[in-house]
């Protein structure tokens, strides 16, 4: 298995556990049961850009939709600057669309749904869509100290 250079990386050289898991490509809401992870600790990361060329990634639930406006608020920034990330940025963080991981070793901005934070173990993007990283919050933290922690969602899409 290749390493997603820049998200495994950053784990590795963080020196903190993880596990990975492959499965069958889950690149939205509707295929995170080809996981069979638990929906229920899954993370989901999206990629943007803002105006001035910075990478934000934005971790939040699974089941949960980003407030836009939430996250502009935790960058300081208007709701206008926030960019959906295209494939060639994706690329340059060594990650494919559908497998957006909540880490790398490229210089990006990461905002975490504090709400993440409380559970025992998550389940997220490793750099491409068959694969997903389990690791507890507290080893995600560690190999992504700079993160700003903050309410990103107000509702899940199932319970």
């Amino acid at each position: 298995m290749t390493s997603s250079h820049g998200a495994l990386d950053a784990l590795t050289a963080a020196g903190v556990s993880y596990r990975l898991h492959e499965h069958p490509p889950a690149r939205n809401f509707e295929e995170l049961h080809l996981t069979g992870l638990d929906i229920n600790t899954s993370a989901k990361t999206l990629a943007f850009t803002l105006l001035d060329g910075r990478v934000v990634l934005a971790a939040i639930p699974g089941a949960s939709r980003l407030r836009y406006p939430k996250l502009a608020a935790a960058l300081g920034v208007s709701r206008s600057a926030l960019k959906p990330a295209d494939a060639t940025v994706l690329a340059g963080l060594g990650m494919l669309p559908g497998g957006v991981a909540p880490f790398t070793t490229a210089e990006v901005t990461l905002v975490v749904e504090r709400s993440l934070l409380e559970l025992p173990v998550v389940y997220c993007g490793g750099g491409r869509p068959e694969l997903s990283v389990e690791l507890s919050p507290t080893a995600w933290l560690q190999a992504m100290p700079e993160a700003i922690i903050a309410d990103l969602c107000e509702e899940t899409l199932a319970q």
